[in-house]
């Protein structure tokens, strides 16, 4: 798939901004000239600004450089990250020489955190049975009754379920806070890689997608992992039917919608999204929410009532696998990148 070169001109804005905003110590001297924070010699000059602006101040950055072949995107930003990821690392690393930072404490755990991560011996030994426990609890589930709570505890732990949950401002009360409820719960980037059957590029990237899932439920051991990835695929279809487009989604005023939660099951008839709300623990702070989808809330439910609980039991244990691979033994890393990364976004 197509990588991207990002804007440069973000960044430099933001530090013309900052450097405007900052109150001077010291007066400067009477000789000094102030610069521009903004970079300049990026430019294309011969884009007129008012015919292009992205191009005229970016166009010579784009014809000059290539993206690294490690990476899906390149830009500002992500350099930043680069520059910045090395002195995060001897930071962390100093921590873990460290002995003089007792066991229990904040600096203690995250150097064993790190050396726990940099141990591929270790992970490699383990395979995935650090997620035994959650995949334990998704095996017991004995009813569709289970899932509002099921989902809720998939979501905090990082796990990529049918609906979000986030908590920001209110868009019309800057005052509070207030929980979000989004669509969520694709494994590829938008609905059109699973509605698009007549975009080549994409029905093979789901065909891959499909194998995908396969390798990561047989490396766990799944009994049947081709049956079970083929009814997993076709169940993230029908979410992807009912979900709102990119544009849809960009409207701001379209998905605010103030939902109280003594009403919040009124959209999901027959999946118990209050509850589900109660078992992140937002219920007991607040007594509403924003839903930002309302329309796909109810398409989900139906979704919940017309699949098996087997088909669901799957969808969370490759949901689960698919969020922690990167974390577990070298096979499923490998996995996880020869189809994200490489398949998926082009990095080599």
């Amino acid at each position: 798939m197509k990588r991207y070169l990002l804007s440069t001109l973000t960044l430099s804005l933001m530090a013309a901004f900052a450097g405007a905003a900052e109150p001077a110590i010291k007066p400067a001297p009477a000789a000094a000239t102030l610069g521009s924070g903004i970079s300049t010699q990026f430019r294309d000059p011969a884009v007129r600004a008012q015919d292009d602006m992205f191009v005229h101040t970016n166009g010579g950055w784009l014809k000059t450089t290539e993206i690294p072949a490690e990476k899906a995107s390149w830009g500002s930003f992500a350099k930043l990250r680069d520059d910045v990821t090395p002195q995060i690392r001897s930071i962390i690393e100093a921590l873990q020489k460290d002995e003089n930072h007792k066991a229990g404490s904040q600096a203690r755990k995250v150097g064993d955190l790190y050396a726990s991560y940099m141990d591929e011996a270790r992970r490699n030994e383990l395979g995935f049975k650090p997620l035994s426990a959650e995949l334990a609890k998704i095996h017991a589930l004995r009813d569709k009754k289970a899932l509002p709570a099921a989902m809720a505890h998939l979501g905090q732990i990082g796990v990529n379920t049918p609906f979000g949950v986030y908590v920001g401002q209110d868009a019309r009360d800057s005052t509070r806070y207030a929980a979000h409820i989004y669509q969520n719960g694709l494994g590829l980037p938008d609905p059109d890689y699973y509605l698009k059957a007549d975009d080549a590029k994409m029905a093979a990237i789901k065909a891959k997608y499909e194998k995908h899932v396969a390798e990561i439920l047989g490396l766990a051991g799944h009994k049947d992992a081709p049956a079970a990835a083929k009814a997993i695929v076709a169940l993230e279809t029908e979410l992807a039917k009912v979900q709102w487009t990119k544009v849809e989604q960009r409207d701001p005023v379209k998905s605010y919608n103030k939902t109280p939660l003594d009403v919040l099951n009124t959209l999901t008839p027959g999946f118990d999204l209050k509850a589900s709300m109660a078992a992140t623990g937002i219920a007991a702070k607040t007594d509403y929410v924003i839903v930002s989808e309302p329309s796909y809330l109810t398409g989900f439910s139906k979704v919940v009532a017309s699949t098996d609980l087997a088909t669901w039991k799957s969808y969370l244990e490759w949901h689960l696998l698919n969020s922690y691979a990167g974390y577990l033994s070298k096979p499923f890393g490998d996995a996880h990148f020869a189809f994200f990364g490489t398949a998926l976004t082009g990095v080599t």
